[in-house]
């Protein structure tokens, strides 16, 4: 039985430790169990709201999931110190050296990982003092981890809104878009917004490869959502290309950067996210509005996307209802 203990609470210990590390130092996504409970935690509150992006619920998803995360760890860490002291049933003892009882080994766990170092139980040998320290500076490593993973998390989350709203101003659908953007002869102000556009998403793109959890910060404005506003934005850019008459399309070099960066983004995304895509092409897009100015090309009968850009419009099919949206939103 002693054996199994330590065994369990070196897993624990071990698997806890790379958590935090691959979480908060790689730079690359969140750890194992960091990212798999985030979306668990996330399809909870998707069903609890009934799927509805406007619910206040899912507007503190993000802010809870972080309290949760740090209680996950600190938990977990206690709990496998737990297990090693109760392996050997003199691991700890009080001031009079009789000792601890379970729920005292508890405790014990508990003050050692938050460094407080009362002194009130000791352990009762070099062994159990070894372990001890480890745990007392694993203790300190997370909080000191934690407070320099979050602040920085809480700086992408401020940017990701700011995004929101400059992506917002370009339009309310992808035709709108187009249509704020020709001015009747060329595209030479949008070509100067996409430019900055492409900057900011881009830097979005890094820090939600570097701090996944952001994708759990929901916006409950449907005007501001990130996520609608980068699907709207990529319908445009393939309307842009594919269905626009020769005299009203944008040539090819002058949305590369935009381009680029709507393809890191669905590269980051895929990579650091565990989400089931759609396997199902959303609607095809709403083009009357174009029609109406003669903006579409004369032989244009359906839509000719390529196989690659169907997938990414699935992509971002399930990236929408994921966020509590419908598709119908992005229009």
């Amino acid at each position: 039985m002693a054996y199994l203990l330590i065994v369990i609470g070196t897993i624990i210990y071990v698997s806890i430790v790379l958590d935090i590390l691959k979480t908060t130092l790689s730079m690359q996504g969140g750890g194992w169990l960091t990212s798999n409970f985030s979306h668990l935690f996330w399809k909870l509150m998707l069903k609890l709201s009934g799927r509805n992006g406007k619910s206040k619920l899912l507007a503190r998803a993000g802010f809870y999931l972080l309290i949760l995360i740090i209680l996950i760890w600190v938990s977990s860490l206690a709990l496998s110190l737990f297990l090693l002291l109760q392996s050997d049933i003199d691991s700890v003892v009080n001031s009079a050296k009789i000792p601890a009882s379970a729920l005292e080994k508890l405790y014990y766990s508990g003050y050692i990982l938050s460094t407080l170092g009362i002194g009130d139980f000791t352990p009762s040998n070099n062994l159990w003092r070894i372990i001890t320290d480890l745990y007392s500076f694993t203790g300190l490593i997370l909080i000191t981890m934690s407070v320099t993973y979050f602040i920085p998390v809480l700086s992408a989350i401020i940017k990701q809104r700011k995004l929101g709203i400059n992506l917002s101003s370009l339009g309310n659908s992808p035709q709108e878009i187009i249509l704020n953007a020709w001015n009747g002869i060329d595209y030479d102000f949008f070509k100067l917004q996409l430019l900055t556009l492409s900057d900011a998403l881009l830097e979005h793109n890094q820090n939600h490869r570097a701090y996944p959890v952001i994708h759990f910060f929901h916006n409950n404005d449907k005007e501001h959502s990130v996520v609608l506003q980068i699907a709207r934005l990529h319908e445009a850019i393939c309307i842009l290309e594919k269905c626009l008459s020769p005299e009203c399309s944008i040539p090819k070099q002058e949305i590369s950067s935009i381009k680029t960066a709507l393809n890191n983004y669905i590269n980051v995304v895929r990579e650091v996210s565990n989400i089931n895509f759609i396997n199902s092409s959303p609607i095809t897009p709403d083009l009357n509005m174009l029609k109406e100015k003669n903006m579409l090309r004369s032989n244009l009968n359906g839509f000719d996307f390529s196989e690659t850009v169907q997938e990414d419009r699935q992509f971002f099919l399930t990236l929408v209802v994921n966020d509590g949206w419908e598709w119908k939103d992005v229009f």
